[in-house]
């Protein structure tokens, strides 16, 4: 989604501040997805919505039990690539396809939960501790976080509000 940001150290506040925020921004988006679109695909996209709502009722519970166990042990090897078999498992179009609405709207708002709670207790010397990336090496808390967290909520946020508008313009859908 997107990369660390240069600027002030932000506060770990901040960070559960700007989760929230996204959050809401998402389950509002989220929620105005309708059955009949849900697996609607536009022209060059891989993603339907239901695609990205499991996705996204999927990352923040990995990414918070990832948090948990650096938390715990601050050795520990931190993150996924893209071929991570729970990541893939949930995008199989099977599971999908099988999900319901309210399914995926549940499974996001329990994600979101899991990880608000792997947050909270965060302190603002943690965010420049050091983490170990499986992909990306040494690098400090505020990259994970960027990265897996308030970063790839917004780039989330804004592919669905693309996939979204892309979705209300198609001339086809009546």
């Amino acid at each position: 989604m997107s990369g660390p940001t240069a600027g002030p150290a932000p506060t770990a506040d901040a960070v559960r501040g700007r989760n929230t925020a996204l959050d809401s921004a998402l389950l509002a988006d989220a929620e105005a997805v309708t059955a009949d679109r849900l697996h609607d695909v536009p022209a060059g996209d891989e993603w339907s919505p239901a695609h990205l709502l499991a996705h996204l009722g999927e990352f923040p519970s990995f990414f918070a039990e990832e948090l948990r166990r650096w938390q715990w042990d601050r050795g520990e090897v931190v993150g996924r690539t893209h071929k991570h078999p729970g990541r893939l498992a949930v995008l199989r179009d099977e599971f999908v396809r099988q999900s319901t609405l309210p399914e995926l709207i549940d499974r996001i708002r329990r994600a979101f939960a899991d990880l608000a709670e792997a947050l909270a207790p965060l302190e603002d010397a943690d965010l420049t501790a050091t983490t170990r990336n499986v992909k990306y090496g040494e690098e400090p808390l505020t990259a994970f976080l960027d990265r897996y967290v308030t970063g790839h909520k917004a780039g989330h946020l804004e592919q669905l509000r693309s996939l979204s508008a892309r979705l209300d313009s198609d001339p086809d859908r009546t």
